[in-house]
């Protein structure tokens, strides 16, 4: 069985991943789902002076002090830049990255210039209210629909610092190269492209594909893990076995 730490996205928290936890514990996996500095649990830490590199330092921490060893690395959406650079600092850690819906940036690219074309504005309207924030995208954009996880996910979703998406990724770590990777589409794109005009995510799902990663599917929105959390946790411990066993 396989050692997960699940990382979120923008908006949310380790709570997040609650419904797919649970699925791949009862398959036999050991899961983490930390949450990163401002958001869910740890909101009230939420300022103007958080980094990526703050983010990054999150999940290292958990890799130091839980001593794990052999991880599957997984980030949605935002959490992909996050696990891209952590793997650059714990390689030694890792056994493969898994991207669900993810950013794939690429050396000197910071989330916001790695989306698809046009996105970057999007993300400038609508945190034009405030200098730093970004708030929620509507759970609409994300395939959330069921008037129960709506309620459960709007109490508990909040801003995002901008400044996390600007900073740029710098790789050059052998070892974090060299290590699988895989990626989980989402198919459901109608939700993010009527906010943004554009799928904001196809260059990595173009990329996965051009560099021969593993590709799944997931007839879901976004935010896979709340409405098919099951499918996910199933198409995570696959990846983890064929993964493993390359």
């Amino acid at each position: 069985m396989a050692t997960f730490v699940l990382v979120h996205g923008a908006f949310t928290g380790g709570w997040h991943w609650q419904r797919v936890r649970r699925a791949l514990v009862t398959l036999g996996h050991e899961v983490y789902t930390p949450t990163l500095t401002g958001a869910g649990e740890r909101s009230h830490q939420l300022s103007r002076d958080l980094r990526l590199s703050v983010h990054v330092k999150d999940v290292t921490s958990v890799l130091f002090y839980e001593d794990l060893r052999d991880v599957v690395l997984v980030g949605h959406s935002y959490g992909g830049v996050v696990i891209t650079a952590v793997a650059e600092q714990a390689a030694d850690r890792i056994s493969q990255l898994v991207y669900l819906d993810a950013t794939v940036p690429a050396h000197g690219q910071a989330a916001t210039g790695a989306f698809s074309e046009g996105t970057a504005d999007v993300l400038s309207q609508l945190s034009s209210g405030t200098d730093w924030l970004l708030p929620p995208l509507p759970l609409s954009a994300v395939g959330v629909s069921d008037p129960r996880d709506v309620e459960w996910m709007s109490s508990r979703r909040g801003p995002h610092p901008m400044a996390t998406l600007h900073e740029p990724v710098l790789l050059g770590n052998d070892a974090a190269q060299r290590l699988p990777r895989a990626y989980i589409r989402c198919t459901r794109r109608e939700g993010l492209v009527g906010v943004f005009g554009v799928d904001p995510l196809l260059p990595f799902y173009q990329k996965a594909i051009a560099e021969g990663w593993p590709v799944r599917d997931l007839d879901s929105g976004h935010d896979a893990m709340v409405t098919v959390p099951e499918q996910v946790a199933a198409t995570l411990s696959e990846l983890a076995g064929l993964l493993r066993r390359a």
